[in-house]
């Protein structure tokens, strides 16, 4: 519903400048074509915001994605093991080995994830975080009753 009224709202807006930019008086045409040179600044300045987001990724900005899940899951593994919960240990090394595999499909694709890789690694990242709640929800005193 939200997205409705805002379309509604967008097309309203575009159509009232657009009309004032070609039908308007003076005043509304001056109005107009500063709005578009706004419209067109910011247009352009998002460009080279995901531009320089692209270099970034190059240069191997994300790469050390698969070393902090590697550290993160050597202390979830000691936290396992304290509190001595097998499933939890056993979904880990299931997280372990698939986080072997995104390595291993890094080196064959020369340091640069495919986007099926980058999809991969997400679906990791986010199971990761919930073996992490779950973990963290055991590990939570039960109220006294």
């Amino acid at each position: 519903m939200i997205k409705f009224i805002l379309k509604i709202g967008l097309v309203l807006v575009v159509g009232i400048v657009g009309y004032n930019y070609f039908l308007g008086d003076a005043t509304e045409k001056a109005q107009s074509r500063e709005m578009v040179g706004k419209v067109r600044d910011i247009g352009g300045d998002a460009w080279k915001l995901l531009k320089s987001e692209k270099v970034k990724m190059n240069e191997g900005k994300y790469d050390d994605a698969l070393d902090k899940l590697d550290k993160l899951y050597a202390d979830l593994k000691d936290r396992a093991q304290k509190v001595k919960d097998s499933g939890a240990l056993d979904r880990l090394n299931e997280l372990v080995e698939r986080r072997g595999e995104l390595e291993d499909l890094l080196r064959s694709e020369g340091d640069e994830l495919s986007t099926e890789g980058k999809r991969k690694l997400d679906d990791l990242t986010q199971d990761t975080e919930v073996l992490m709640h779950e973990m963290e929800a055991k590990s939570q005193p039960t109220a006294p009753q």
